[in-house]
């Protein structure tokens, strides 16, 4: 998960909904990856930026899921979702 996504976007912390906007289409010009299909770098920067961008647009979701791994406590990998978690026999 994204630490800073104001810093990610080039934004500061008061920045307006429109301001953050035009930031993430800034950067998503500049680091999509078919526009700079040469840079093998530019899809992870261009998911980077997605994740900021929509961090600071639905603070629920992440505030949500920061709370679930704070409850699975470290080190715990829980199944992915619809999956149980499978144990060997014995167990």
């Amino acid at each position: 998960m994204v630490d800073d996504p104001y810093k990610v976007l080039g934004v500061s912390r008061d920045a307006t909904k429109e301001e953050i906007k035009k930031a993430y289409r800034a950067r998503a010009k500049e680091y999509h990856p078919d526009l700079h299909p040469d840079d093998p770098q530019a899809a992870e920067k261009m998911n980077e930026i997605n994740e900021a961008y929509d961090m600071l647009n639905n603070p629920e979701k992440y505030k949500k899921r920061a709370r679930e791994e704070q409850t699975q406590g470290a080190g715990a990998s829980p199944a992915p979702p619809g999956r149980q978690q499978r144990y060997p026999a014995g167990h």
